[in-house]
């Protein structure tokens, strides 16, 4: 953030409430029975069946002095989870009468929002909460875009930021490049034309990151907060085109690869099918739009703070290609 958003941001905190006072909440919110807290910090983990929570839960997994919650909205979910963590407890964005209880003795939180516009009330509605629990610490994932951005979805990401900012709660801020795991999926989806990838970003260059090297980071970051307060992280590894992969990946699993281009148009009915939500969905296909157009002069851009935070190489595509190379070859 620059200077002078920073500048404004206290500005605003003076007119407003004061860093640190706590808001009121209407009384049929409050929980009862508090888990008190102990001396190892407890951290609750959103999102902890998907690829990104389950990767920082698998990174806090064994570590010592901390307590990890994962956060789980069915009861299939919970099931899973026992023995990953030592702690699963019902949340649901949708019912905020399940905040509470998630909350209740935690110490710091990974936040990670749903693909809808309302992640900005669902965020709101829960930093609140943290900040009413006590919370000391959030880890926030965000998109790969710079503060000045012009794209919809990633700008209410960092509205989310700046309200976790607000709010006087310690943050460290994530912006990840586009998922590897995602191209496959896409391979997964296209089994009836094997050897084609099929994406909406045309011959342009993009900064790439596997979820796994999220997991480490975040994970690192919510064992030792203090080192990372107030800080804002692009992760990334490299910054290739879809061609490119399609080319690593014939090298890595000796099968012919190409890379087919779509207009991220045919995008629109498939997401919302999947169900979902049309204003985010719409603003993801503009933004591949833009990508393919060459009008997102950031989406290519590497940062090198990944290595330093996990102390290794972050994962490159051919470490991906090789590692999931019999998925690839399905």
């Amino acid at each position: 953030m620059s200077d002078r958003g920073l500048g404004v941001l206290y500005r605003f905190r003076r007119r407003g409430r004061e860093p640190g006072e706590a808001f009121r909440f209407h009384p049929l919110l409050q929980e009862e029975n508090p888990v008190s807290r102990t001396s190892r910090p407890r951290i609750l983990v959103l999102g902890a069946t998907g690829k990104v929570g389950g990767a920082v839960l698998r990174h806090l997994a064994g570590r010592d002095g901390i307590v990890v919650r994962a956060a789980c909205r069915t009861e299939d979910a919970r099931n899973r989870l026992q023995g990953v963590a030592q702690e699963c407890v019902r949340f649901d964005f949708d019912a905020p009468g399940s905040y509470g209880s998630a909350l209740d003795g935690v110490d710091r939180l990974f936040l990670l929002t749903g693909y809808s516009v309302d992640m900005l009330h669902h965020s709101k509605f829960l930093i609140d909460r943290a900040a009413e629990a006590g919370v000391t610490h959030v880890v926030h994932l965000g998109t790969h875009a710079p503060d000045d951005t012009a794209f919809r979805h990633h700008a209410w990401h960092q509205l989310v930021e700046r309200y976790i900012e607000w709010r006087g709660l310690g943050f460290t801020h994530l912006r990840p490049g586009m998922f590897m795991v995602n191209i496959l999926d896409y391979a997964r989806a296209n089994r009836d034309r094997p050897g084609v990838l099929v994406h909406y970003t045309g011959e342009a260059r993009v900064a790439w990151v596997d979820v796994d090297d999220i997991g480490a980071a975040a994970a690192r970051i919510l064992g030792a907060p203090q080192d990372h307060r107030g800080r804002t992280y692009f992760l990334d590894s490299e910054a290739i085109s879809m061609s490119e992969v399609a080319a690593i990946l014939q090298a890595e699993t000796g099968q012919d690869w190409r890379f087919e281009h779509r207009d991220a148009a045919e995008l629109t009915p498939r997401l919302l099918a999947a169900g979902r939500e049309a204003t985010y969905a719409s603003s993801g296909v503009a933004y591949f739009q833009a990508v393919a157009a060459g009008h997102a002069p950031d989406a290519d851009r590497t940062h090198g703070t990944l290595e330093r935070l996990i102390g290794r190489a972050p994962t490159r595509w051919a470490d991906f290609a090789k590692r999931h190379r019999a998925e690839f070859l399905r």
